[in-house]
């Protein structure tokens, strides 16, 4: 989807900024780009180069807020999922419209962090409810500038980029019961996985019961669906 709305063309040379596992890197070169990807996180990027091995694709470590490329490197530059996640964002933008030649698009996904992520929303407020501490967490989350509407476009505009357009993109996220959905916090991943109440067997039974009655709203254990709702932002880099 992220792709289709980059307007991504085969040939194109396409950074993959904070590229994770290669979800993206896998669609893009799909698409046909040439792409490179990168990330801090080593464990991500050696699982990505064992999935993605072709040769039309280079997988980096690396930080985004100082990318070893030179000047005008690719034709566009997408973040997706990452963008929210980096110390400071605005030089995230930088560095991609550095990297990006005077014409190239860059492009980013964030969550609709304020009413649009209902999967993960509906742990944090139970969560709350339960350990007030809690609340810390989800409301600096959820008070993210660039997770509300008209946020990551001001952004975008803040870095000089020009013909700033947003959108708003939804998918389905889709579980065949109670513990595939429960099993995607236990990994450790992302400030949910990170939450200690997670970790903390005694807290997370609880935790665990009270989310069991929330998913099921009632009836028997089973598949469930959420609509989960992105920000979608692209401008363009302007000439010199």
């Amino acid at each position: 989807m992220l792709v289709e709305l980059a307007g991504v063309a085969a040939g194109e040379r396409v950074l993959d900024v904070g590229c994770g596992p290669g979800e993206l890197t896998l669609a893009l070169r799909a698409a046909k780009a040439t792409t490179t990807g990168i990330d801090l996180s080593a464990p991500y990027i050696e699982y990505a180069r064992r999935r993605l091995a072709d040769p039309a694709v280079t997988l980096d470590v690396g930080d985004a807020l100082n990318l070893p490329y030179p000047d005008s490197a690719f034709d566009r530059a997408l973040s997706m999922l990452a963008l929210d996640l980096f110390p400071d964002p605005q030089q995230a933008l930088a560095e991609m419209r550095r990297v990006t030649r005077s014409g190239g698009a860059i492009v980013a996904l964030v969550p609709d962090f304020r009413c649009g992520f209902a999967p993960f929303s509906m742990l944090w407020d139970t969560a709350t409810a339960l350990d007030p501490r809690a609340s810390v967490v989800r409301d600096e989350q959820v008070s993210k500038a660039m997770g509300w509407p008209g946020g990551l476009a001001a952004l975008f505009r803040a870095a000089r980029l020009i013909d700033v357009k947003e959108e708003r993109a939804s998918v389905l996220f889709e579980y065949t019961s109670f513990n595939d959905y429960w099993s995607t916090f236990l990994t450790g991943q992302g400030k949910l996985g990170g939450y200690r109440i997670i970790k903390a067997e005694t807290q997370r039974r609880e935790l665990e019961r009270h989310m069991r009655a929330v998913y099921a709203c009632g009836m028997p254990d089973g598949p469930r669906a959420f609509t989960t709702w992105f920000w979608v932002v692209q401008g363009r880099v302007p000439a010199p």
